[in-house]
C-alpha cells in the first residue's frame, strides 16, 4: 500500500464514525470550516462539546519478505486527540474514547489492519482537557 491509499483508508474510516458529527472532527491539512476560524483565519475550537482531531503517524517501513520483488510493511499509529473544556468531567471523553476503540480496533481494510486501541490522558492544556485515542496499525 502507498502512504496516500494509507491515509485515505484511514480518513474514509473516520468519515464513517458516528460517535461524535463530523464538524467536530478535524483532519491532517484539512481547511477549517468558517465557524472554526477567527477573524484572521487561525483555528477556532468549537464554543461547547467534544471535538477531535485526526493524525495518522507513520513509523520506520521494515522489509517484510522477498519473492519476485521486496516486500514492505508499512506500521504506524492513528492518533484521534479528543478535547473536552475543563470541568466538564470525563464521561463524554471516555465515552468517545469506547466508541472509537469500537469503531477502529482490528478493522481491516484491503492490507491495512489496525490492531488494539489505548487512551492516553494527555491531561490539560488552553483550556481543554485532552486525551488521545491511539491505535496500531500495519499495512502491507
Amino acid at each position: 500500500m502507498t502512504y496516500e491509499q494509507i491515509r485515505r483508508a484511514i480518513t474514509a474510516r473516520m468519515v464513517a464514525f458516528t460517535g461524535i458529527e463530523q464538524e467536530r472532527i478535524f483532519y491532517p491539512n484539512a481547511q477549517y470550516p468558517a465557524q472554526n476560524q477567527d477573524g484572521s483565519g487561525v483555528f477556532k475550537p468549537p464554543a461547547d462539546g467534544l471535538w477531535c482531531r485526526l493524525h495518522i503517524q507513520h513509523a520506520t517501513a521494515f522489509m517484510a519478505g522477498m519473492a519476485d520483488q521486496p516486500y514492505t510493511r508499512k506500521p504506524g499509529i492513528i492518533v484521534v486527540q479528543c478535547f473536552a473544556r475543563l470541568r466538564t468531567g470525563m464521561r463524554g471523553l471516555n465515552e468517545l474514547a469506547d466508541a472509537l476503540e469500537a469503531h477502529f480496533a482490528y478493522w481491516t481494510e484491503g492490507d491495512l489492519e489496525c490492531i488494539e486501541a489505548s487512551q492516553v490522558d494527555a491531561g490539560e492544556y488552553e483550556g481543554f482537557y485532552q486525551i488521545n485515542v491511539n491505535i496500531r496499525f500495519r499495512a502491507g
